[in-house]
Order: structure tokens, then C-alpha cells, then sequence
């Protein structure tokens, strides 16, 4: 046992015979794996089928289309009437409410009287002393008169007298027009409508201290609206007084046709932009405060436009077939710049002179022959 050694394989002697074995049975297997194909039938080459079409053609053209410019704005009243009180009194009945339809002449609120009863009272009191002091200082002037003819007083007293009766007469004219004055404010207690409209705000309530100057209410007519809004300072140029504008308002379903009614020519230094007035026509339907967008014409341009059923979509992208020389199908993805019911306007991916395919069957393919069916390309405006 003591000289006895256990018999190792060094590591190249083991790993020799290992890789020898693999390597044989690679040699054997690759035969075998060459041999599989050629148990089955030989692969035959997809061959796809191409149909023809008969389709209509169009040849696409340049057409002259407006060049638009669109500007957010709001229906306003044309005519608002700030109403507001022509004497200081406190609001004893304020009749109308925020909406409510008016007619002109229609009281819109009653003032309290009291003070202005008082203050009639105190001027009629006053009249009454000035004509007191006139028909007194009339008296003495006549009786003066008389001493004067008989000697007994001296002319410079008639003169003081008669100075006196003036000046009375003055002061009884003074009262008599500070009368006249607060009567005439007793028309003001109640305040009326100055035109057909609606009270589109109550500024006041009942109790408030309504003075001169200060709004007691807001009447907006209706016989005539306006549609507000701004326009860049680019544009400024291309529009004028009495150009036509096209008004899409929002909930609000027949298209508007307006007209450039007003151009403020003092823009905003911060946004640049300038206010315009479009004038609106009369409907029933239509409201202050509602949003829209006027459409502008600022020129006019040359471009392609196609019918909306030559548009294919594919991936999510929009394009048409386009007929070669060959009158075979050749997809193209197009950009589309504007949209109209009867015809679209290409931004790029078609000349002038092209042929495309109107209405093509879903199942057609690329490739596909054509039998042209011409037809004549309807435009954008």
C-alpha cells in the first residue's frame, strides 16, 4: 500500500480521445442532415397573380384655390347701453333680471323719492320767501318813489331801493330755477330702456347707492350683432373694409357669411395683432359670447387637388394609386394640405399631368393593370 499511485490521465491525454469522438460524429451526421430536404418535393416559387382593373382615371391638374386665413373671435352686440343713474339715490325696485328680453320705454328700476320730495319741498319754501322779498322791496321802491316827488328823502335812497327790489327779483329767479331743477330730477326716479334689448348684467341690486356715472345696468340690442376678433399683423395687408368672411360658429350649424365691417388700426404692441369688426346678419338662433372662427381670403394660389375617392389609406398614412406608363397600379403616399367636401388639396407627392386611380377595389395590388376610365377632376373651390 505504501508504494502503491493511483493512475491519473493528464488533461491532453483525456481531452484527445473526447474531441476525436465528436469529431467523427459530426462527419457521420452531416450526410444524414444534407439527405433531409430531398425526402420531400422540391419548393416551388410563390408566383402573385396580377389582375386588371377597370377603374376610373383622373389626370391631375393645378387649380387656382384661395389662400385662407383663419382668425378665433366671438359674437358681440354691436350696440351695448351702459345704463346708469342721472341723480344719487338708493335702488328701492330693480324689476329685471340678467337674460330678460326689453322693449324700449320699459322701466328697468324706481329710485327712492324721499330726499327728492324733501329737497322740491325746501325749493318750493324758498320761491315763496323770494317772492316775499320781492313784493316787499316793490313796496318800499314805490313808497320811496313818492317821498322822492314830495321832497322828503333824497334820490340816492330811490336808487338804494330800487337796487334792493332788483336784487329780490334775482333771488326769486334763482329759486324759481333751483325748483324747476328738482322737478325736473323726478323723472329721473324711474329708469327706463333705451332701446330693444337684452339686460345682459345687473351691476346693482336693491339697497345700492346708485349715483351719476356709476352702471346700474348693461342693455345689449339685438337688431344688430357683430362677430370680434383679431387678426396678425401680417394679414393686416391682405384685408379691407367690406371684404366677404366666411364665420363658422360653434354649435351653431348654417355657415355664416359676413363682411369686414370695422378695422381698429392700433395694434397690440405685445401680440401684434390688429382688432377687427365683422358684421353679422340677422338670426334668431345666433347669441353674444359665442365662439367662432373667421375665414378669411388673403390671395390665391396654383395647386394640385384630387377627389376625395382616389385617397387610400394604408398604416395609418395617406396616399393614391398612381397610373405609370404601363397602366399598372403604383401606390404614393401624399401630404394633404386642405379639405372640402368634393376635393382635397395635395401639399406634395404629385405633379402636374400625373394619372391616378379613382375608386380602386380593396383587393387591388400593386402592380395591377388598369383599364382607364378617364373622368374630369372636380376643384377645391
Amino acid at each position: 500500500m505504501r508504494g502503491f499511485r493511483p493512475v491519473i490521465a493528464k488533461r491532453d491525454e483525456l481531452g484527445k480521445p473526447v474531441f476525436a469522438a465528436f469529431s467523427l460524429l459530426f462527419i457521420v451526421l452531416i450526410p444524414v442532415f444534407t439527405a433531409l430536404p430531398g425526402c420531400g418535393d422540391p419548393a416551388k416559387p410563390v408566383i402573385t397573380e396580377k389582375r386588371s382593373w377597370q377603374i376610373p382615371v383622373t389626370t391631375v391638374q393645378e387649380e387656382k384655390l384661395a389662400d385662407l386665413y383663419t382668425a378665433i373671435g366671438s359674437v358681440t352686440a354691436a350696440h351695448s347701453v351702459v345704463i346708469s343713474s342721472r341723480i344719487s339715490s338708493y335702488i328701492r325696485q330693480l324689476p329685471v333680471q340678467e337674460g330678460q328680453r326689453v322693449k324700449a320705454g320699459d322701466v328697468l328700476a324706481m329710485l327712492d323719492d324721499k330726499e327728492l320730495n324733501n329737497q322740491i319741498r325746501q325749493a318750493r319754501a324758498a320761491v315763496k320767501s323770494a317772492q316775499a322779498v320781492v313784493v316787499d322791496a316793490a313796496d318800499d321802491l314805490q313808497r320811496f318813489s313818492d317821498l322822492l316827488t314830495q321832497g322828503s328823502i333824497s334820490e340816492a335812497k330811490v336808487r338804494k331801493a330800487r337796487l334792493q327790489k332788483t336784487t329780490a327779483e334775482e333771488s326769486l329767479a334763482a329759486a324759481e330755477a333751483a325748483l324747476a331743477l328738482i322737478q325736473a330730477q323726478r323723472q329721473y326716479i324711474q329708469i327706463h330702456s333705451p332701446t330693444d334689448g337684452i339686460v345682459t348684467r345687473r351691476h346693482m341690486a336693491v339697497g345700492d347707492l346708485a349715483t351719476p356715472g356709476t352702471p346700474l345696468l348693461t342693455v345689449e340690442t339685438r337688431e344688430q350683432l357683430k362677430f370680434e376678433t383679431f387678426v396678425a399683423e401680417s394679414q393686416l395687408a391682405n384685408i379691407a373694409i367690406g371684404d366677404p368672411v366666411e364665420l363658422h360658429i360653434d354649435n351653431f350649424d348654417p355657415l355664416l357669411q359676413g363682411q369686414v365691417a370695422q378695422i381698429v388700426y392700433a395694434g397690440d404692441p405685445l401680440s401684434r395683432s390688429y382688432k377687427l369688426n365683422i358684421r353679422l346678419p340677422v338670426h334668431a338662433g345666433l347669441y353674444t359670447g359665442m365662439f367662432g372662427r373667421a375665414v378669411f381670403t388673403v390671395g390665391h394660389s396654383y395647386n394640385i387637388t384630387i377627389p376625395p375617392s382616389a385617397l387610400v389609406k394604408k398604416g395609418g398614412l395617406e396616399g393614391v394609386y398612381v397610373v405609370d406608363d404601363d397602366d399598372r397600379l403604383r401606390f404614393r403616399w401624399l401630404r394633404i394640405r386642405r379639405r372640402w367636401p368634393e376635393a382635397l388639396e395635395v401639399a406634395a407627392g404629385l405633379r402636374p399631368g400625373e394619372q391616378i386611380a379613382e375608386r380602386v377595389p380593396r383587393d387591388a395590388r400593386e402592380g395591377d393593370a388598369v383599364i382607364p376610365l378617364l373622368t374630369k377632376l372636380p376643384t377645391g373651390n
